[in-house]
């Protein structure tokens, strides 16, 4: 992996936070419907976090972070954080607390022990989005991407499709994944 991966994936995280604020308000929750379980924030309030067990680790997800955290705090976890636009490694066990990050914690510097940590995560992202087509149709999820490409000040990324595929591409560490904008040009949706 790159920088340039590092930064695509950042700028799909942005994206694909808004795709789980849409899947929340779905009849049944999907986020609920997948298994994670729902409870409120520690941290900002009138938001909710939710959480579901993923590689001997849990990943949680909130409007403000997005991460996966491990059993053992031996193992490096991943963190999104949304206002940074940025990812951090980490060693913690148990999630942040959304909007009471302890930078002293996070590293974003070296980029192998991104690359690593980010994988478990990107890997339940690509299951996670199988699942969302074959639920509720890739039709669904473009109009999640329509509605994303309206917001004044979205970035819109990759189509859900190519999404899906580079998600694929990036938890395997396939040497064939271009980067965000080669993939745009190569492939028509």
């Amino acid at each position: 992996m790159t920088r340039g991966h590092l930064n695509d994936l950042t700028t799909a995280l942005g994206q694909q936070m808004f795709f789980w604020g849409r899947d929340v308000l779905q009849e049944g929750n999907l986020l609920k419907k997948h298994g994670f379980e729902k409870r409120p924030s520690p941290g900002l309030q009138g938001t909710s976090c939710y959480c579901k067990p993923w590689h001997q680790g849990m990943i949680e997800l909130h409007g403000a972070c997005a991460g996966w955290y491990p059993c053992r705090d031996c193992d490096q976890g991943f963190l999104f954080i949304r206002a940074d636009k940025r990812c951090f490694t980490h060693h913690e066990t148990t999630p942040t607390i959304p909007g009471r990050y302890d930078y002293t914690k996070l590293t974003s510097g070296e980029l192998h022990s991104l690359d690593t940590a980010s994988r478990i995560f990107v890997d339940w992202l690509a299951y996670y989005e199988n699942w969302i087509i074959s639920e509720m149709g890739l039709r669904y999820r473009e109009a999640c991407f329509q509605m994303f490409g309206q917001l004044p000040t979205s970035r819109p990324w990759l189509s859900p499709t190519h999404a899906q595929q580079w998600y694929s591409l990036y938890a395997k560490a396939d040497s064939r994944l271009p980067r965000a904008r080669e993939w745009m040009k190569k492939r028509k949706p």
